[in-house]
């Protein structure tokens, strides 16, 4: 359970210096939304995912899915992967426990002046770059799943449109129609066939991947080692029209409304057990 107090002292701690200027969840409308799955919550915890196949990309070649074509298959060793996109409370713990303020900070544009209301511990942090999210995970003993174990813990062994199958179903997602903006991890019934929550909806999230064309697609000037994978969608996107298997890559340094989970290697023994 998120402590109000803990969040305040922290809060207090790494804001000195800083304007206030904190970010409220939009309220939602309760006469057209109702979340019917309300869930108590672990942030940091983590799902196994088992070794497996599946179909990754799309057959698909409209404008916004030319890079995830075409379809094909890739095999996966078994890993772990956060249950929950990483919160404001546990980034202000890293940063305080680690002196790292974090990129934004340096420009200008900081992650904290987001996370400033107690009420907010909870919500996704943004404004991250990627090398902030990576210094998080490496700090955790994870990483930054890459964007194969990203698709595959989203879309699960039947390769599903959406994190819970292949038809749109309205309220199970915090996307453009859900008419808010972030909220809590957990808050929605966006959850894949692992276990995973918010892959589709909420906040986007970094890779550990670099910008690449899929095996059997059209070349483009933006692939190389310039621009890192970004996956998922946000508020600012229509989930219906959306889909797992979109991809958008900004460089390492950009500073957006951008999040992320870890993930880590799952070992022998953790294998061996299940």
């Amino acid at each position: 359970m998120f402590k109000k107090g803990l969040f305040a002292m922290l809060a207090l701690s790494l804001m000195f210096g800083l304007t206030s200027c904190g970010r409220s969840v939009e309220e939602p409308d309760d006469s057209e939304w109702e979340e019917s799955f309300m869930n108590a919550v672990t942030p940091g915890e983590m799902v196994f995912i088992p070794a497996g196949e599946f179909i990754m990309g799309t057959n698909n070649k409209s404008p916004e899915e030319t890079n995830a074509f075409p379809e094909h298959r890739v095999t996966l060793p078994a890993f772990w992967i956060d249950k929950y996109e990483i919160t404001n409370l546990e980034f202000m713990e890293f940063s305080i426990l680690n002196k790292y303020p974090g990129e934004g900070a340096i420009e200008g544009r900081d992650w904290r002046l987001f996370a400033t209301d107690p009420d907010n511990g909870n919500v996704p942090v943004v404004y991250i770059t990627w090398n902030d999210a990576n210094e998080y995970c490496k700090a955790q003993g994870k990483r930054l799943p890459t964007e194969q174990e990203w698709e595959y813990a989203a879309r699960g062994p039947n390769g599903n449109r959406y994190p819970w199958g292949d038809e749109w179903e309205r309220g199970r997602t915090n996307t453009h129609e859900a008419g808010r903006g972030a909220v809590d991890i957990g808050r929605f019934d966006d959850i894949s066939y692992f276990g995973v929550h918010d892959m589709l909806g909420n906040v986007q999230e970094w890779t550990a991947s670099w910008y690449r064309a899929y095996p059997g697609g059209a070349p483009d000037s933006k692939y190389g080692e310039t621009m890192r994978v970004v996956r998922g969608l946000s508020t600012a996107y229509r989930g219906q029209a959306g889909s797992l298997w979109l991809r958008f890559a900004q460089p390492p340094s950009s500073l957006f409304d951008f999040g992320a989970r870890c993930a880590r290697d799952a070992t022998p023994e953790e294998i061996a057990e299940r």
